[in-house]
């Protein structure tokens, strides 16, 4: 079954439901590529200390949006950085304290197809639940992820303001994203409406879904992913993007 034929089913499962249809949603690497978050970030610990780091500075230089990978060191040593730079420790750092944070998550773009599966989705009836890791900040305070995110969705095109539009982010940006999506899987049933079809890049939350919500479409989003995550995926459906022109096998 191709991938135009797939989400087309999604929204002919939301038309015919007799229940509220719910179409749940992960954000990074699902909705939005992060690779633009990415790269962004290494540009700029480029410019903040690259005199410190030449070596940083020279790879950073070559960088696309198209090296970007699940892992940014990965993708900076892909490129030709060497695993035992100096500037690894400290970019890692730099990157820890700016990736989570509400002025970089909102330079996310969507990923193709994204916006207007999204829209279509919820224009056939659908409860979008956006559910992220991505943590929401204290209260009154501009951190955390919460405004950022807001923002994306929002400026993105995404349904938001609309109704029929929920948002989880997690309250403790430690806790596991793993960990948090099941817990809100609880929020999710109390809804008590039919879970149509979920979308995620981990294969571990995307097979937690299946093993929850059996008679919706469970897709798997195939961009970027934890490799170190080997849950099974013959259960699901495979896409690698939104986009309604791809063939994809089943």
């Amino acid at each position: 079954m191709d991938q135009n034929t797939l989400l087309q089913k999604v929204l002919d499962n939301v038309k015919s439901s007799k229940k509220l249809p719910i179409v749940v949603f992960d954000l990074d690497d699902t909705l939005f590529s992060t690779a633009r978050r990415n790269l962004t970030i290494i540009q700029n610990f480029s410019c903040d200390q690259g005199g410190a780091y030449p070596d940083f500075a020279q790879i950073a230089s070559k960088l696309k949006l198209e090296d970007m990978n699940w892992s940014v060191t990965t993708a900076l040593e892909k490129a030709g950085l060497s695993s035992t730079s100096a500037s690894i420790k400290p970019f890692i750092g730099y990157w820890g304290s700016t990736f989570f944070t509400n002025g970089y998550d909102a330079l996310d773009l969507p990923n193709p197809g994204a916006v207007d599966f999204a829209n279509a989705c919820h224009d056939a009836g659908a409860l979008l639940y956006y559910l992220t890791g991505r943590a929401v900040g204290d209260r009154g305070l501009n951190n955390g992820m919460g405004q950022g995110t807001t923002l994306a969705l929002t400026n993105r095109g995404f349904p938001f303001w609309r109704g029929r539009c929920e948002l989880n982010l997690k309250t403790n940006p430690k806790e596991q994203d793993f960990e948090y999506k099941a817990r809100a899987l609880t929020d999710i049933k109390s809804l008590q409406g039919n879970v149509v079809a979920t979308f995620d890049n981990e294969p571990s939350n995307c097979a937690m879904f299946y093993q929850h919500f059996p008679d919706a479409l469970n897709f798997w989003v195939k961009t970027t992913w934890n490799p170190l995550d080997k849950s099974p995926t013959d259960t699901l459906y495979t896409i690698s993007d939104f986009s309604r022109t791809t063939k994809q096998k089943q």
